[in-house]
C-alpha cells in the first residue's frame, strides 16, 4: 500500500491505519461502516450475507485517517463463493491495526459466537454490541459479563440504524490507530471505482425486489461505464445460475427488470449527482457460485483451496 508523504497536521502527530469490521452475517457491519464514514457506501438489506467482497471506506480529520474495511459475515463455507467471502474476511482480520467485532445484542447464537471468538494477538480489539435498542438494561449487563470480559480491549454499545454510539465508537477507533502519515488522500471516502458501486446497487435492488433465495444466485458485472457522456452510460449484466431464474428477473413483459433498473438508477444518480442511463441485461452463468473459474471472471479473489 502506498503511503503519502507530507505533514497534514502541522506539528501534531498524525495517526492512520486499517480498522476491520467483522462479525456474523446480518449484525449491522455495513450500516456501521456507512455511519462511521458518513456516506452510504456499503449496500444494506434485511437479508443476511449481502456483503460478498470487502469494501474500504475512509474517514479523515485533521489528525487521523481510519480506513474502515467492511467484510462478509463469518460463516461455514458451503461452496466456492463462500470460501472466497471468508478469505476476504480473514485477509481483513490479518491486516487490521484495529479490529471491531460487531455483535447483534438480541441474537443468542451471536452472543455465543462472540464469547468464543479470539481476536488476533497484538491488535487493539473492540467489541461493538449493536442493536442495543432490542434488549433491556439487564440484558446488556449480562452480555458484558458473559462476553466482554474475555479478550476485548474495549466495549461499545451502538444502535447503528439511528447512529447511537457511533461517535463514541469512531473516537475510540481513531484513538487506537498507530502514528502514520495518511494511507490515502484525505479528501477520498472510498477506494473502489464508481463502477463497483453501480454493480453493488444493482445487486442491492435485486435483494430488495426478488424473493427467497434468488438474490443469492445473482452476480452483477458492469461491462461499460462512460462518465464522459451525458447522461452517464452504464451497461451491466445480471448473471443468474438457471434459465428459470432469468425469466423471474426479467418478469412478465419485462416488468421486473424495468423496476430493478429504475430503482437502481435513482440510487446511482443520488451518489454521482448526475443523470444516469442504466442498460441492464440478464444472462445465465451456470452454477457460478460453485465454479472458481466463474468467480474469478466475476472479480472474486478465489483462495487456493477452491481452485
Amino acid at each position: 500500500m502506498n503511503v503519502l508523504s507530507g505533514d497534514n497536521a502541522g506539528d501534531r502527530a498524525f495517526s492512520a491505519g486499517i480498522c476491520s469490521i467483522v462479525g456474523l452475517p446480518n449484525v449491522g457491519k455495513s450500516t456501521i461502516l456507512n455511519r462511521l464514514v458518513g456516506e452510504r457506501l456499503s449496500i444494506v438489506t434485511a437479508k443476511p450475507q449481502t456483503t460478498r467482497q470487502r469494501l474500504l471506506g475512509i474517514y479523515s480529520d485533521d489528525q487521523h485517517q481510519a480506513v474502515f474495511v467492511d467484510t462478509p459475515g463469518l460463516l461455514d463455507p458451503r461452496y466456492a463463493l463462500h470460501e472466497a467471502m471468508q478469505a476476504e474476511a480473514e485477509r481483513a482480520r490479518i491486516e487490521a491495526d484495529v479490529l471491531v467485532y460487531v455483535l447483534d445484542a438480541g441474537w443468542s447464537p451471536g452472543i455465543e459466537h462472540a464469547a468464543a471468538y479470539e481476536p488476533p494477538r497484538g491488535v487493539a480489539s473492540i467489541l461493538c454490541i449493536n442493536k442495543c435498542d432490542r434488549i433491556t438494561t439487564e440484558e446488556r449487563v449480562a452480555i458484558r459479563r458473559d462476553v466482554a470480559s474475555t479478550s476485548w480491549s474495549h466495549v461499545v454499545e451502538t444502535v447503528a440504524t439511528t447512529g447511537t454510539g457511533i461517535d463514541e465508537l469512531r473516537d475510540l477507533i481513531v484513538g487506537l490507530l498507530p502514528e502514520s502519515p495518511p494511507l490515502y488522500p484525505t479528501d477520498e471516502i472510498a477506494t473502489a471505482p464508481l463502477r463497483f458501486f453501480a454493480a453493488e446497487y444493482v445487486r442491492e435492488t435485486c435483494f430488495e425486489e426478488l424473493s427467497q433465495e434468488l438474490p443469492y444466485a445473482i452476480a452483477v458485472q458492469v461491462e461499460e461505464y462512460r462518465e464522459s457522456t451525458d447522461p452517464i452510460y452504464i451497461a451491466a449484466v445480471i448473471h443468474v445460475e438457471r434459465e428459470s431464474q432469468k425469466g423471474i428477473v426479467i418478469g412478465r413483459d419485462g416488468r421486473m427488470i424495468r423496476t430493478i433498473g429504475q430503482k437502481t438508477r435513482r440510487k446511482i444518480e443520488q451518489m454521482v449527482e448526475r443523470p444516469v442511463y442504466l442498460d441492464l441485461r440478464v444472462k445465465v452463468l451456470a452454477n457460478w457460485r460453485r465454479r472458481p473459474g466463474s468467480l474469478k471472471l466475476l472479480g472474486y479473489v478465489v483462495p487456493p483451496r477452491s481452485r
